[in-house]
């Protein structure tokens, strides 16, 4: 709940990812390159949830019972978004990326439509 005379709002609203405030991590050339893999395999696995995603909206499209459509094929996509939020949260734990990078990554999927069309 907000004071009324407080103007900052009560929620925390996401969005994209914003200037950071502290400079990126000082790495090494190895953990550098490890942050970078990180990276690189998160972004694949987002790239497998856009495919399953784009895949069912397609066979909705083409009607359902047709195709012989699994309806736990939603259920996939949200395991698999489900697998990659524990990946995220490992890689940050590990050390291997930054929250801030990981905002950004996931940022940049929102914005390619992860989450649309969701029931």
């Amino acid at each position: 709940m907000t004071d009324p005379g407080n103007d900052k709002p009560g929620l925390r609203r996401l969005g994209a990812p914003s200037k950071p405030a502290a400079p990126a991590p000082k790495r090494s050339k190895a953990a550098d390159a490890l942050a970078t893999k990180a990276t690189d395999v998160l972004k694949t696995e987002f790239d497998k949830a856009l495919a399953l995603k784009e895949k069912l909206a397609g066979e909705a499209v083409e009607s359902s019972e047709q195709k012989g459509r699994d309806p736990r094929q939603a259920e996939k996509l949200r395991s698999l978004v489900a697998s990659l939020e524990g990946m995220s949260r490992f890689a940050i734990a590990m050390g291997l990326l930054t929250p801030a990078e990981n905002r950004a990554i996931w940022s940049e999927y929102m914005g390619k439509g992860l989450y649309e069309g969701w029931r």
